[in-house]
């Protein structure tokens, strides 16, 4: 894919009663699953195939005594925004995370949507370069920074899997820029169905149904496009067959071959695009 406060526990943010932190007990952290989802580099690309935690027990065990657990209690805080000093690298063991950036002309992009198992926060001159907020509830593990650096000079190991991982996502946004840059509204919102089609979490296989965690105007900015050229697309994937929506979170799949084969076409003319987003 491809979804704290401000610099994680501002106090704004906690005193809205919006982040818990739970404390420690007897020396352990609160249970919970930190993982780095993605595939190695000698395994053999399948698509198909839902990327693996790279991260061992003890590799796990020892990120976890150096990290905080913060939990979520809804959808649309900051985890931190766009400028701000890049204290801490964030894993995500529940919920979704979207990272955005705003052009001058104060249009919001989204970049990307992480899920359990992404790493998300690293600096760039000591800041951070895009905004990162909850989409949903959700809990999230924070490491500092410059904690992070020092496991990583005392462990080769762990460089290995955090490069594997960056390469991973390094790949991920490369394959999105293909998509901005060579779909039409249709395909790239194929695209996105047939991604989040391949994560359980949001595909329910003998129903067919998928689950989708977004709203419209956050599926729209992903999609580089208007809330109601999002909509069009959607009724026009209804009335080819591809696609029915069950309600405004829950799409059932009818043809998965057809959305393949609409994600494979060569990208239409402006002029038929703009016919068939305005019939």
């Amino acid at each position: 894919m491809n979804f704290v406060a401000t610099k994680t526990g501002s106090a704004s943010a906690e005193h809205q009663g919006d982040v818990l932190k739970p404390a420690q007990k007897n020396g352990r952290q609160p249970a919970g699953v930190l993982e780095l989802r993605a595939r190695p580099f000698d395994q053999p690309a399948d698509h198909s195939e839902f990327a693996g935690n790279l991260l061992s027990r003890d590799d796990q065990e020892r990120l976890l005594r150096n990290a905080t657990l913060v939990e979520f209690r809804r959808g649309g805080m900051s985890v931190y925004s766009e400028g701000e000093p890049s204290d801490f690298v964030y894993f995500i063991s529940e919920g979704i995370i979207r990272t955005s950036r705003c052009a001058e002309n104060g249009h919001r992009q989204i970049l990307s949507f992480r899920v359990p198992g992404d790493i998300f926060g690293f600096p760039e001159g000591g800041r951070y370069v895009n905004s990162a907020e909850t989409v949903c509830p959700g809990r999230i593990y924070r490491v500092p920074w410059q904690r992070l650096q020092q496991m990583m000079l005392a462990d080769p190991q762990l460089q290995l899997i955090l490069l594997e991982k960056l390469c991973y996502d390094f790949r991920q946004a490369q394959a999105r820029i293909m998509i901005l840059g060579q779909q039409n509204i249709y395909q790239r919102l194929a695209s996105f169905i047939l991604d989040l089609s391949r994560r359980p979490e949001f595909y329910d296989e003998k129903r067919a149904r998928l689950r989708l965690p977004v709203n419209r105007f956050d599926l729209a900015d992903y999609l580089g496009t208007a809330p109601e050229s999002a909509a069009r697309a959607f009724a026009r994937l209804e009335s080819d067959g591809l696609v029915r929506r069950v309600s405004t979170r829950m799409v059932e799949i009818l043809n998965f071959e057809g959305l393949q084969g609409l994600q494979r076409e060569r990208r239409r003319s402006r002029s038929a695009a703009h016919t068939e987003a305005h019939p």
